[in-house]
């Protein structure tokens, strides 16, 4: 069974039309990014705020000055320390909660007020959690995979002259690494669709059902996230290009922006893979109760005449 040809586009159409949902989101991720620089910058500014070399990382880059700062003992340019990590769970969490009320937005086409939508989100919240369990189980073997090709990258690099045989084994590696990662979120995604669709309380079965769902319809499937998956990398690559070659390193406001509306549509991009393939399952289902074979109970009456003869 091969997909609707218009889903891709429709996905689309339908997050534009339940916008309301990627601006929450947004919102919500902004301030959580808001905290996080605040927690980043405060021991910063107490050292840039009163050093040249805070002059020279903004208006310019200087490298030299940058690596300055964090050679010193207690350097104030520091990596994403615990309010980072804080935060990103705080957002994880926030978002598995959501998941319940966005796909039942989606797979409804209806725009939900925030008591229905925080009702869905509540009552499949404990289900994605336990789906979310079996994500990291199912992550395990991929993991180990990516540690074999990672050892086998050494190797290579070590042990050969060229450094041609190294580097196509690192870029197979990524790419099939990649593609199982892809294949797993496909399939995790549909599970849940199942779990909100058809009020599917146990999430093995639900994993079952969309196992089977996504094997028959690989193709239709995989090229609808893997289309979307595309435009998104495409559409960031050119913008961190335009970033790094063509924004000032004082250009505050307009880096503000661009990194917004960059943040923005990863968002939406992976809002639409989910309003798609809501829409996807929402047609097969729709496809196989209209290919169903029809059976007409006998009338009444039939038995009614029958028995005499019998008798």
């Amino acid at each position: 069974m091969a997909a609707k040809p218009r889903t891709f586009l429709d996905g689309a159409g339908l997050v534009w039309r339940r916008q309301a949902v990627l601006w929450w989101i947004f919102i919500v991720n902004a301030l959580l990014s808001i905290f996080t620089a605040i927690q980043m910058m405060e021991p910063a500014a107490g050292a840039l705020n009163h050093s040249f070399a805070a002059d020279r990382l903004v208006h310019g880059f200087d490298v030299a000055a940058l690596f300055g700062l964090v050679a010193q003992p207690e350097s104030p340019i520091q990596g994403p320390g615990p309010a980072f990590l804080f935060f990103s769970i705080v957002f994880m969490v926030f978002m598995l909660f959501a998941t319940g009320g966005v796909l039942a937005t989606y797979y409804r086409d209806e725009r939900l007020t925030a008591g229905p939508f925080f009702e869905a989100s509540g009552y499949h919240f404990w289900r994605f959690l336990r789906l979310l369990i079996y994500f990291a189980i199912a992550l395990i073997p991929i993991g180990i995979l990516a540690a074999i090709f990672g050892k086998l990258y050494d190797h290579f690099d070590e042990t050969s002259i060229s450094p041609f045989p190294a580097v196509w084994v690192f870029v197979a590696s990524a790419v099939v690494v990649l593609f199982l990662l892809m294949c797993l979120r496909l399939w995790f995604d549909m599970a849940q669709i199942i779990a909100v669709a058809e009020d599917e309380r146990r999430m093995h079965k639900a994993l079952r059902r969309a196992a089977a769902v996504v094997s028959r319809n690989f193709g239709s499937l995989f090229w609808l996230y893997f289309r979307i998956s595309l435009v998104s990398w495409l559409v960031f690559g050119l913008a961190l290009q335009l970033w790094k070659n063509h924004l000032q390193p004082d250009s505050i406001l307009t880096a503000l922006f661009l990194g917004q509306a960059m943040m923005v549509f990863w968002l939406a991009c992976r809002l639409w893979q989910r309003a798609s393939e809501a829409l996807w399952y929402r047609r097969y289902l729709a496809d196989a109760f209209a290919s169903a074979p029809v059976t007409e109970p006998e009338p009444a009456v039939s038995h009614a005449m029958a028995a005499p003869a019998a008798r």
